[in-house]
């Protein structure tokens, strides 16, 4: 059975007058656990350095893995979905999420954790535009329904951030099976699959007149990585001169800066 195909030209006067039955909850679902656990290994890192051995930069590196992937994936995740389709992007980011909370959880060491952590960076890079193009372009315009839906997605991300903490001192307490603090990144497996049936629900969209620039998004990824890794390890290191000449060609290297044609393409239509 085949699935309905969304342009952006869909979303004028053509547009369905409702969203599907499903489409929401799957969103919100999907949007709910990549935000509980962004924060949930906050509370997990004493056990994790425990139970790992690891150092104050293997732990730094546990969340800044997760938050330079995401900085640098996100507008290129963006592009991809108007590319190849939003859903498609979607339930491919999600499953590479899922993979890597499960790469997470069984991980032997620091350095494993924070590969997994990198990679679940990459997958909330190729999920989080895809939330936000599928809520605009299903759900429709008129009012209120789509100011409805994003003031839900706003409230699920919160929700996901303040339950992070609770819900990863719960699991670390209950030490389920003695998994201990790796139970904060398995429970994500579970979730993972009913969230990738959900995505079911999902019509199929892409924008119009889309393209991939290499080069420019090659620009953004490495303008980001030099504007985002000094602020992550600066202050830890006390500001050392290369976070200094990273802010600089960070400067340099903003797309502004370059005469190259299409480099907006890389930015999202999101």
């Amino acid at each position: 059975m085949t699935t309905p195909t969304i342009t952006a030209a869909a979303t004028g006067a053509g547009a369905a007058p409702r969203a599907p039955r499903g489409v929401l909850p799957a969103l919100l679902t999907v949007t709910f656990m990549t935000a509980l656990d962004f924060f949930i290994v906050n509370v997990a890192m004493p056990a994790i350095q425990r139970d790992l051995r690891a150092g104050p930069s293997a732990l730094q590196w546990v969340v800044a893995g997760f938050g330079l992937a995401l900085a640098t994936g996100l507008i290129t995740g963006g592009r991809l979905g108007d590319i190849y389709g939003r859903r498609r992007v979607l339930a491919a980011g999600l499953t590479l999420f899922t993979v890597a909370s499960v790469l997470c959880g069984v991980a032997p060491a620091a350095w494993a954790l924070v590969a997994g952590r990198a990679l679940q960076g990459v997958g909330a890079a190729l999920i989080m535009p895809q939330t936000l193009a599928v809520l605009r372009t299903v759900v429709p315009a008129p009012a209120p329904a789509q100011p409805k839906a994003f003031a839900r997605y706003g409230l699920t991300l919160g929700l996901g951030a303040v339950f992070g903490q609770v819900v990863g001192g719960v699991l670390i307490k209950a030490d389920l099976f003695g998994l201990d603090w790796r139970l904060c990144f398995l429970i994500n497996l579970p979730i993972g699959v009913a969230a990738l049936a959900m995505l079911r629900t999902i019509p199929e969209s892409r924008g119009t007149g889309s393209r991939l620039d290499l080069p420019g998004a090659a620009l953004v990824t490495a303008a980001l990585v030099a504007l985002v890794l000094p602020l992550i390890q600066g202050r830890e290191l006390g500001w050392p001169l290369w976070t200094w000449l990273c802010l600089g060609l960070a400067a340099v290297l903003s797309p502004d800066s370059w005469p190259i044609s299409g480099t907006a393409g890389a930015r999202s239509s999101t």
